[in-house]
């Protein structure tokens, strides 16, 4: 058998109706199945071979565990079974064993064939989700790269910032500002038009410097009032450095 652990066929009714069994004794009968067994174990066509070789009545005496030579010629004198190229054999063991080794092959034909169209669809789905992660990988570096297109240097920004009358320290404080949190609107969207992000930066910046207050012979300048990030404080200048680029040689410290 392909397998150690196996059934085979047995059928009651013609087992008690077998008139050749039915002239040995009940000690025959208790060999004899006991045969049967092996010869299925053995899947050789239904014949008794153990390893490869015949067994002599000596060693089937020892496997039995008593003396029965006596009860295999018993077996042979009333026709349970015959001997075949010197071997104890069964037509029907023979018959049986076939039934059961075609189920089988045909269990593991069917199994091979699950197995290549599973094997077939995964790989169709790894293709898939390939390209689906391609896909995705290339629209996210399209995104990237717009992203880093709408930067501009701060020799761009301050020289376009002076062609729109924007001066002073807000100018390049408004852009560390951006620089500093990935040219983001909000700290979410990425800036898609540097320039309109500049002349919004400019007019908030003018609407926050341009009134004062006078009390006796003192200006004060109102509390800026923050509107959009642009306007907010950059973490450069909370922690006490004058310039990003300070900021950064110092390791960017935010405590």
């Amino acid at each position: 058998m392909i397998k150690d652990s196996f059934w085979f066929p047995f059928e009651p009714n013609r087992w008690l109706s077998n008139e050749k069994l039915s002239l040995v004794s009940l000690e025959a009968r208790g060999l004899w199945i006991h045969l049967v067994c092996l010869m299925y174990k053995a899947n050789s066509n239904g014949s008794l071979v153990i390893a490869g070789n015949i067994p002599s009545k000596e060693q089937i005496s020892r496997m039995v565990g008593q003396e029965a030579g006596h009860l295999v010629d018993e077996l042979q004198k009333a026709g349970v079974f015959e001997l075949k190229d010197g071997a104890i054999h069964h037509q029907g063991v023979a018959q049986g064993l076939n039934k059961i080794n075609s189920k089988m092959e045909a269990y593991r034909r069917r199994d091979v064939a699950k197995m290549v169209d599973v094997s077939i669809k995964d790989e169709a789905s790894i293709d898939q989700r390939w390209g689906e992660n391609k896909s995705k990988s290339k629209n996210k570096n399209i995104h990237i790269e717009r992203a880093h297109h709408v930067r501009p240097s701060l020799l761009e920004w301050c020289e376009y910032a002076t062609s729109i009358g924007w001066h002073g320290d807000s100018v390049e404080g408004a852009y560390d500002h951006y620089q500093s949190n990935g040219w983001k609107v909000g700290g979410k969207g990425h800036v898609k038009d540097w320039q309109a992000a500049a002349r919004n930066c400019f007019r908030r910046n003018k609407d926050t410097t341009t009134t004062h207050q006078t009390k006796g012979t003192q200006i004060m300048k109102p509390k800026p009032q923050y509107k959009s990030s642009c306007e907010s404080a950059p973490l450069y200048r909370v922690m006490g450095f004058t310039s990003f680029n300070e900021w950064q040689k110092a390791g960017a410290p935010t405590s």
